[in-house]
């Protein structure tokens, strides 16, 4: 039985999926995969990427790894569009794809297809720094440009307290030290709010303190406006309450946003995530199935993806194998927390937080301090291992 199955996205769920699927499934099914990039990028170590690649250790080019070289082995099995999916039409089962480089529309139908299309940090201000993939592909040139803008800034403002902006402040202060007056500003009382014990978020105030970054907790960021002139800075920030600071760079790590503009409304909830079912499907279908980051459920970390895809990509099987949920596998979401948090390349400056324990920051550093573990990037992207390093 032919099979066409279509899937939007290639970071840490989708380019899973797509190796999965051309290792196991029969030979007479085709994959097409649709992205505006032909790099994989490993963006948990952005935060210090940002800053200056080359500090990652021996392996900082792998970064962004191309894809295509290990997918086309598969010859005729495989097809990738280069560009961004506009439209999707679930009666005529199409999607519309917007190529790159000017090169006009095209589409392609599915049978199946797999929503892995991530989510954006663009939102908060409308820039975007490198933290996620690029809306249009171009990640390298944002990075590019993010670590331009640091070597020049004096008086960097980093709105967003979460691990990404505690990371980022971590990173800029242990690399630049007294040349940069860095600050963090966190709409919470204490850093990292996603975690439920206090201690952990007063633990990475204390090692921020202690390399230099200053701190204002409490309030938010509510305006960006150019600085007026005679102020020092190239912006103003008008905080929430009614405080205004200058700074020479403003970087917004809060927010996240998905990337669901090409999709049906009925498809998505209130906020643009897509609606699921416990099968991974689309609520409400049969075949479209959303994996990773574009999912309505929350804790969107590394550490659910293997879930996800591995319980979609065996649902479609068994759906075109002719079964249904009698047979499918069921995902069961967890909200449990897994987070390691370095502050620069220091021992042992990380903060580390599982499932309710609070752990060394020693492990933290070993664990990600050290090379924000960009040695996994490269089996991830030539599908050898799963993010979570196990074997495809």
């Amino acid at each position: 039985m032919t099979s066409n199955i279509v899937i939007i996205g290639a970071s840490y769920s989708g380019l899973p999926a797509a190796h999965y699927l051309l290792k196991h499934a029969p030979e007479s099914w085709k994959i097409t995969l649709i992205n505006p990039s032909t790099n994989f990028y490993f963006n948990v170590a952005s935060p210090r990427a940002g800053v200056e690649q080359s500090i990652l250790g021996k392996n900082n080019g792998d970064l962004f790894i191309p894809f295509l070289p290990k997918l086309e082995k598969h010859g005729s099995r495989f097809a990738f569009l280069h560009g961004k999916a506009s439209a999707v039409d679930t009666k005529s089962q199409t999607v519309t794809v917007t190529l790159q480089g000017g090169k006009g529309e095209t589409s392609v139908t599915y049978d199946h297809l797999i929503i892995a299309s991530g989510a954006n940090t663009s939102g908060a201000t409308g820039k975007e720094w490198g933290f996620k993939h690029g809306l249009e592909g171009n990640t390298e040139e944002i990075l590019v440009n993010t670590r331009a803008a640091v070597k020049a800034a004096k008086k960097i403002v980093v709105s967003g307290a979460g691990a990404t902006g505690v990371e980022f402040a971590g990173e800029i202060k242990d690399f630049y030290g007294a040349e940069k007056e860095v600050l963090v500003i966190s709409a919470t009382k204490e850093l990292l709010p996603q975690v439920p014990r206090a201690d952990v978020g007063a633990s990475a105030r204390k090692i921020l303190k202690k390399i230099g970054v200053k701190i204002k907790t409490g309030v938010r960021v509510v305006e960006e406006r150019p600085a007026a002139k005679g102020v020092e800075g190239a912006v103003e920030l008008v905080l929430s309450n009614g405080d205004v600071i200058s700074a020479d760079l403003h970087i917004a790590t809060w927010g996240i946003y998905p990337n669901t503009s090409f999709l049906p409304k009925d498809l998505l909830d209130n906020a643009g995530w897509v609606k699921m079912d416990e099968y991974m499907r689309a609520e409400g279908t049969q075949n479209i199935w959303a994996i990773g980051d574009v999912t309505h459920w929350g804790n969107r970390k590394l550490t659910t993806v293997d879930g996800q895809w591995t319980v979609a990509v065996q649902n479609i099987v068994s759906s075109i194998n002719g079964g249904g949920v009698e047979v499918f596998k069921k995902y069961v979401h967890s909200d449990s927390l897994m987070i390691v948090v370095p502050m620069g390349r220091k021992f042992p400056n990380a903060v580390v937080f599982i499932s309710g324990w609070k752990l060394w920051g020693a492990i933290g550093w070993f664990l990600k301090g050290r090379t924000y573990m960009i040695e996994g990037a490269r089996p991830v992207a030539e599908g050898i291992t799963t993010p979570g390093r196990v074997k495809i």
